[in-house]
């Protein structure tokens, strides 16, 4: 199967080049560049993101019908899991200019605005924008897919909500946000704003019993935005699981419980291998596309 670019809702294919895109993410520049190559996405530009959190970065590659923007997640769960950057911030005061629709977490929402220029301009490098008179050129048929894994994917939503909600000049439509064992990224009043622009466009991957995606935790009101696809024990992808709600309800029982396993956790290791992750997605094309079939397009 192919690649849609005018896919208006979940699509295996779709899924397993940003999975591949979210491990390339991992690699090296120059790797990176040459798997996007492989894949039909010459264009290619990196992205140093790394302040507030080290060796992150991030890529934007392209061909004349999509654009994919990939985030890496850090080495290291426990760069993100402390007290003062799980602290909630008001997305408007993040991203000046931007509507106050609820409170999102500060680590995340840093390490995107500071990176936010470099963003920018990596996409209008491998995709420039028409000019507003040439709307049937070929970059105006561009569609826009981010995606990432971890820490990544959790700002690869987080960018998502920027293109959808920043005023006029930054906003570019966006056609699907893919994340993998993505942590919780806002508040309730956050998530439910998020909710109503992009759920029917944002898919997350679960695998089995990763920790990652239940924190920040929900009693904290943090809350889940978008479809959630959980692969179960055996591998096979459910929308949500018995499984995963078994485990969902088992309450953590502090903050330093929760630090002390996510110290343990490697990107490339157990549940939340981004490796693991991609080859779920390859193995279970047809499964994954029956999920959503026969369901109403929002």
């Amino acid at each position: 199967m192919a690649f849609n670019p005018d896919a208006i809702t979940f699509n295996a294919a779709n899924a397993l080049l940003l999975a591949e895109a979210s491990e390339a993410a991992y690699t090296t520049e120059n790797e990176a560049r040459d798997r996007m190559r492989q894949s039909g996405l010459p264009n290619f530009q990196w992205i140093d993101l790394s302040g507030i959190f080290q060796n992150l970065h991030a890529f934007a590659a392209s061909n004349n019908e999509i654009v994919v923007l990939a985030f890496r997640g850090t080495a290291d769960a426990k760069d993100w899991m402390t007290d003062l950057h799980a602290t909630p911030v008001r997305f408007s005061w993040i991203f000046q200019g931007g509507p106050e629709v609820g409170d999102i977490h500060a680590g995340f929402g840093h390490a995107l605005s500071d990176g936010w220029r470099k963003v920018l301009a990596a996409l209008n490098e491998v995709a420039p924008p028409p000019p507003p008179a040439n709307t049937t050129s070929v970059d105006a048929r561009r569609s826009l897919w981010i995606t990432g894994h971890s820490l990544g994917g959790a700002i690869a939503a987080l960018t998502g909500a920027a293109f959808s909600l920043l005023p006029d000049g930054v906003i570019r439509p966006v056609s699907g946000i893919y994340t993998f064992g993505q942590p919780r990224i806002g508040l309730h009043n956050f998530c439910d704003n998020y909710s109503r622009l992009l759920t029917p466009k944002t898919f997350r991957f679960v695998n089995n019993k990763d920790l990652v995606p239940r924190v920040p935790f929900r009693g904290w009101d943090y809350s889940d935005v978008g479809e959630m696809i959980h692969f179960t024990l055996s591998g096979a992808p459910q929308l949500q699981s018995l499984q995963w709600r078994d485990f969902l309800a088992r309450t953590l029982e502090s903050f330093q419980e929760a630090f002390e396993i996510l110290a343990n956790i490697n990107v490339d290791v157990g549940d939340h291998s981004m490796s693991k992750y991609r080859e779920l997605v390859s193995e279970n094309q047809p499964a994954l596309d029956g999920l959503f079939q026969g369901r109403p397009v929002n």
